[in-house]
């Protein structure tokens, strides 16, 4: 199922095309171009459907049906389209075409397909406002959605998002068979995390009373511990020259194990001074245990010490009232977990961090989320961030957001293909899911250096049909980008165009409305500016036009061609020559290919076009 064409009816949208404004046509570049008519008594129909001579079957690469781009300046209503498409029921009209029909009018969009919406930036509009097939992927609701509609300050929201994120970046990285894609793309990989351990500063004054001795001698045993054990290691191995000792690395792992647990207790100290003051005199151990009890004198390390403490303490605001525990479970696992994955001295070069494999990531990860949401109740949520995730390898923005995007897709996919989509997100329980997939990306490219931009189109068609196998897939973006527009052919691209207040849609007879897209070279000053290598054409028109060249140069000799097949691709080639719109490349490869036929008139039927349009822009001029 492929969507064609939508009509906004006369007077819906006055905020973008200005108050009494007429019905709107927005064709997407399939295989007719719609002309629509609305009565007096508001009844829609089609007035005209006329061929698109520039359609080509089968362009767009694996089962991706159509792709189209919208652009025009901010504030032309480029992400208000794009939100007709996510209501069930709207008051627009819509073109579909299938299999066994050339398209047909519906309302009712919401057996037909799949809606996802990406959006890289924080749109809070967009929150909130999801229904049976139209899945919210954009970057505030992913917000919202790791953190199960909590309602946290944004550093707290934040860090537990970018934590979930990283998850779906290893689940996307360890798809079966997706490596060499990935290498395929240019798209860099990695297979380690950086795991960092923030150190935290306690002002202690919000501290109970009562455990204040406890936390400060936990403090004297962390540094007395280190000394000794740091020392007995040097021992055993027998350094005592001072330049030995400074260039060994033997007592890093001991540095970076206790600093771990020292930080844990600074996080645990920390999470009583952001609850207030209302604890300081209800801190209570049992049994009135001090810092001189034996039982807590004789645990014979740090770590065993502070597992004491937080066994024995409670907060208890009366008498008879309940007692409040800290979440013993979560605090033991976080430390044993961080503990169970650090590494030999030898690998360690700064020992408040180090790095894990994808598994043991997802296992910290895990453990610090249980940590942090284990308090929240009866705590507060602390938000000075103990612990920071991040890949191996230094990423590019565009890098990021490539993986941002893909990985959000992959974990839809996820929980669709196990039944579980119903309780993603907030949107309402349905039978059964559409095989037809609508992508809307909004500004997915923001952001990204220019030579990104350039693969940005090739990459989202070999890499969103990998993630939804068996799909047919459809994909609309917005783009404020050149670079990005040069891999679409220019009857697939809707231009929104600002006159005075209101905006206009640039049919494809309006003198206003570009021309030339497809393979058109952008600007040789991108070349300087920008240092992009390989010319300033998308990659998928490279790609298709020297596929083209290849074709010609196979088919010269009458002797090599495949005569079962050659018309079909003679014609197919032809087709992609004729929505190249870069004039000396077209021109030459219309020369190339005459030779085949031996005859002129394809050549002739290009020169012609040139010149047509030359000319009429030479009276645009005058």
């Amino acid at each position: 199922m492929r969507l064609l064409s939508i009509y906004i009816p006369s007077e819906t949208l006055p905020h973008i095309f200005g108050k009494n404004h007429n019905g709107q046509t927005i064709n997407l570049g399939g295989k007719y171009i719609y002309t629509f008519e609305e009565n007096a008594n508001g009844n829609v129909y089609v007035k005209d459907k006329m061929k698109n001579e520039k359609f080509i079957e089968n362009f767009w690469l694996n089962n991706i049906k159509l792709v189209s781009a919208i652009v025009g300046e901010n504030g032309t209503g480029k992400t208000t389209i794009l939100n007709l498409l996510r209501e069930p029921y709207s008051y627009c009209k819509y073109i579909y075409e299938d299999s066994n029909s050339d398209g047909h009018i519906i309302t009712d969009n919401s057996e037909v397909n799949e809606v996802i919406y990406y959006s890289s930036f924080l749109n809070i509009n967009q929150s909130d406002s999801e229904n049976g097939n139209f899945k919210d992927l954009s970057k505030y609701q992913m917000m919202i959605d790791d953190t199960e509609y909590e309602n946290l300050d944004l550093t707290t929201l934040l860090e537990l998002h970018n934590s979930e994120n990283l998850k779906r970046w290893i689940k996307f990285i360890e798809l079966k068979n997706l490596s060499a894609l990935l290498e395929e793309m240019s798209l860099p990989a990695f297979d380690k995390i950086k795991i960092k351990i923030h150190s935290i500063s306690i002002d202690e004054y919000q501290t109970s009373y009562s455990f204040r001795p406890f936390f400060n001698e936990l403090k004297k045993r962390v540094d007395l511990e280190r000394t000794e054990r740091e020392q007995a290691e040097l021992d055993r191995l027998n350094l005592t020259k001072v330049e030995d000792i400074r260039n060994s690395r033997a007592t890093q792992k001991i540095k970076l194990e206790l600093e771990i647990i020292s930080r844990v207790i600074l996080k645990t100290q920390n999470i009583l001074e952001s609850s207030g003051n209302k604890y300081l005199e209800e801190g209570h151990l049992k049994n009135n245990y001090t810092i001189k009890s034996k039982e807590f004198i004789n645990q014979p390390s740090t770590k065993d010490a502070f597992y004491w403490f937080v066994e024995n303490s409670f907060i208890q605001l009366k008498q008879k009232s309940e007692k409040i525990l800290f979440p013993i479970n979560e605090i033991k696992t976080l430390i044993e977990t961080l503990l169970s994955y650090i590494p030999e001295s030898k690998e360690i070069d700064n020992w408040t961090e180090f790095d894990v494999n994808f598994t043991q990531a997802l296992e910290i990860i895990k453990a610090y989320e249980n940590f942090l949401l284990a308090f929240k109740d009866k705590f507060a949520y602390d938000k000075k961030v103990l612990i920071s995730f991040s890949p191996s390898k230094n990423l590019s923005s565009g890098e990021k957001g490539l993986y941002d995007l893909f990985s959000v897709l992959n974990d839809l996919n996820y929980k669709t293909e196990n039944n579980i989509h119903t309780n993603y997100n907030i949107f309402s329980k349905r039978k059964k899911t559409s095989d037809n997939l609508l992508i809307l990306l909004d500004e997915a490219d923001l952001g990204f250096h220019p030579e990104w931009k350039k693969k940005y189109i090739n990459i989202i068609q070999q890499v969103i049909p990998f993630i939804f196998k068996n799909k047919s897939i459809q994909i609309i973006i917005t783009t404020h980008d050149p670079l990005t527009l040069s891999d679409f052919p220019n009857n697939n691209i809707v231009y929104l165009f600002k006159n005075n207040a209101r905006t206009e849609i640039l049919d494809y007879d309006f003198k206003q409305r570009p021309t030339k897209t497809f393979g058109a070279n952008i600007s040789d000053l991108l070349t300087d500016s920008f240092f992009v290598n390989d010319g300033l054409i998308g990659d998928f028109a490279k790609e298709s036009i020297e596929k083209t060249i290849t074709w010609i140069n196979n088919n010269k000799d009458p002797k090599d061609r495949n005569l079962d097949f050659f018309d079909k691709e003679l014609a197919h080639h032809k087709r992609v020559i004729l929505i190249i719109d870069e004039s000396i490349v077209k021109i030459k490869l219309s020369e190339m290919i005459s030779e085949l036929e031996d005859s002129n008139n394809f050549q002739k039927q290009i020169l012609d076009d040139e010149i047509t349009f030359l000319t009429n822009k030479r009276k645009n001029l005058q």
